[in-house]
């Protein structure tokens, strides 16, 4: 009982510490309009939506969700999204990429079939040999053009965690493209059970 009542003391602190660090409005859910004169029509592609879950469990394993909506405005974009790459470590996780598709501005949609799936280990690792078992899934996107909306969404399970019954979790936010809306949700069980 004990140690349900501190743990729950430390998470309502930490909360509150984190909270009260986080400048006033930054917590709004509404995605921030563009600024007035930003010509967003210039950019490669434009981050409609991106939506990052995360749900731990008590024994160190944890399911990751990550669901994208990309609007590709140039050739520029089509070469920097035109394949996608996901990594993840082969030892402890397993990655599924449920889809990868693009809707067309007519409403069509084109799916990239699994079949253009290729797992390599990164390049790093071919240039300085050691062993690792991080692996990245690159994925050459079907019928991509400019003008056309690019969606993926990913599953990323860890089922042998690195240290049982702890988690811990880093995120990037994007970086170098418009963002209209980035979402995190992270779930973290009751350690209590």
């Amino acid at each position: 009982m004990l140690y349900r009542v501190s743990h729950a003391l430390v998470c309502a602190l930490f909360v509150a510490l984190l909270v009260g660090s986080i400048p006033k409005g930054s917590l709004a859910q509404a995605p921030n309009p563009p600024k007035p004169g930003v010509n967003q029509a210039d950019e490669a592609a434009i981050l409609e939506r991106i939506l990052n879950r995360v749900r731990f469990e008590n024994d160190g394993t944890e399911v990751s969700e990550t669901e994208a909506v990309m609007l590709i405005q140039s050739q520029a974009g089509v070469e920097e999204f035109g394949q996608l790459i996901f990594g993840y470590s082969s030892a402890t996780e397993n990655l599924d990429v449920e889809y990868v598709r693009v809707r067309k501005p007519d409403g069509q949609v084109v799916v990239t079939p699994e079949s253009t799936a290729q797992d390599f280990a990164p390049d790093v690792l071919k240039e300085a040999p050691m062993y690792s078992d991080y692996r990245q899934r690159h994925i050459s996107v079907v019928a991509l053009r400019p003008g056309d909306t690019l969606e993926y969404r990913t599953v990323t399970r860890t089922l042998t965690p690195l240290a049982p019954g702890n988690f811990w979790y880093e995120h990037t936010f994007p970086k170098g493209i418009v963002v209209h809306e980035d979402r995190l949700e992270i779930d973290v069980p009751n350690r209590a059970k």
